[in-house]
């Protein structure tokens, strides 16, 4: 944050730049580079349908902005390092881990991390906007919420399903 928030509104127009810079990052290296290092056609499938929601989050963001008046914005801020920690995580786990279930289990782990803080920040935008009266930004920020939620569910089940059991008899063989 750059000085004192005075306003519900002005915390809003804050906290859906962070969302906006997040979502640009995915799309530009997060998503892509995770997609390059998974060898589970099931996760690759999984992020790779993320990847094209997430380009549409990205644009219901914008329309965000549009509707209240206010520029899309991508400052150096908090988010910047809450998602420079998280990519850092991903840069880990591909180099720390042959390409292997294991990998990938620790790839599911990563995503989960960026998908609940999304969760986190997409609920509160929500709540802002319904307080605010923004009822075009509620509809469109409730939607990307769901999607993230879901994304997050579809992670962890691949997770415990697939990818956590064969990295588990790999270990053992």
């Amino acid at each position: 944050m750059l000085g004192k928030v005075k306003s519900l509104r002005e915390l809003f127009g804050i906290e859906l730049s962070y969302a906006y810079d997040c979502e640009k990052k995915l799309v530009e290296k997060g998503l892509p580079e995770m997609i390059e290092n998974v060898s589970s056609r099931e996760l690759r499938s999984a992020l790779e349908e993320h990847l094209q929601q997430t380009r549409t989050h990205v644009t219901r963001l914008e329309r965000v902005f549009s509707a209240i008046g206010i520029a899309p914005d991508t400052k150096t801020t908090k988010t910047n390092d809450i998602f420079d920690k998280m990519a850092s995580a991903v840069k880990d786990s591909k180099s720390n881990i042959d390409a292997s279930p294991l990998r990938d289990a620790a790839l599911i782990v990563n995503g989960n991390m960026v998908e609940h803080y999304e969760i986190a920040t997409y609920g509160s935008l929500v709540s802002f906007a319904k307080n605010l009266g923004l009822t075009d930004a509620v509809s469109l920020l409730q939607e990307t919420l769901n999607e993230e939620k879901k994304a997050d569910v579809k992670l962890t089940q691949i997770g415990e399903e697939i990818m956590n059991p064969q990295a588990a008899r790999t270990a053992r063989a």
